[in-house]
């Protein structure tokens, strides 16, 4: 079967950083595209494209006509969201409760909102949402609870826990893939902290929230 952009590039990151990766030959059902070697750990991993949409590719068309195209938007987080519900099943079948994984998703123009920390974040924990408390009538004002992670949230202790990571994959130039490491702090199978640290690969985990804010990444050191 023809390799797609996204997985043409995944393989060309793999051998620049000189981490073994082995296709998984097609079968009947849905399985991952490949297994990756960082040292002597299997890892599962499923890339994903996110593709231009009806309202992107109309925006696209009139940018290069008129040289500015449409406003386009949606729900934060909402593309890699669909790419965790699509993947799952796969993954977790192949994992089988011993192996960690990765998500890759990779966007062919690197466009915020679809890849940066932020979407990834809210994608997989739920919208940010300021909670509001409302005192009786004639006791006060409604003031604020702090914020909290609200709907949507696709990474809970008991859904997706097969994913160890999501991997935003961006070709930051033609001579520059980057990948990124976003830890799923609920996942069955963590991805060792230190598995990817030789290969230069960047990776962040979930912080400690502060009184009133939301948990964000945190960068991990090598």
């Amino acid at each position: 079967m023809k390799r797609t952009l996204s997985e043409y590039l995944f393989e060309r990151f793999c051998d620049e950083r000189k981490v073994t990766c082995s296709r998984i030959p097609e079968a009947a059902s849905r399985m991952p595209d490949y297994l990756m070697f960082p040292g002597t750990t299997p890892v599962v991993v499923e890339v994903k494209e996110i593709e231009r949409n009806k309202e992107e590719s109309e925006s696209d068309r009139l940018l290069e006509k008129r040289g500015w195209g449409n406003p386009t938007g949606g729900t934060p987080g909402g593309r890699i969201r669909a790419k965790i519900v699509s993947s799952s099943g796969q993954i977790k079948a192949r994992t089988r409760g011993i192996y960690p994984s990765i998500l890759v998703v990779f966007d062919e123009r690197g466009e915020v909102p679809n890849l940066e920390g932020y979407s990834v974040r809210v994608a997989m924990y739920g919208l940010e949402q300021i909670n509001i408390a409302v005192p009786p009538a004639g006791q006060g004002s409604p003031y604020s609870l702090g914020m909290s992670y609200g709907p949507k949230r696709k990474m809970t202790p008991e859904h997706n826990t097969s994913i160890s990571a999501i991997a935003p994959m961006i070709m930051a130039s033609r001579d520059q893939i980057m990948l990124w490491v976003f830890h799923n702090k609920f996942a069955k199978v963590p991805l060792p902290l230190g598995l990817l640290a030789p290969y230069g690969i960047r990776q962040f985990q979930l912080g400690e929230a502060a009184p009133g804010r939301t948990a964000d990444w945190v960068e991990i050191s090598p």
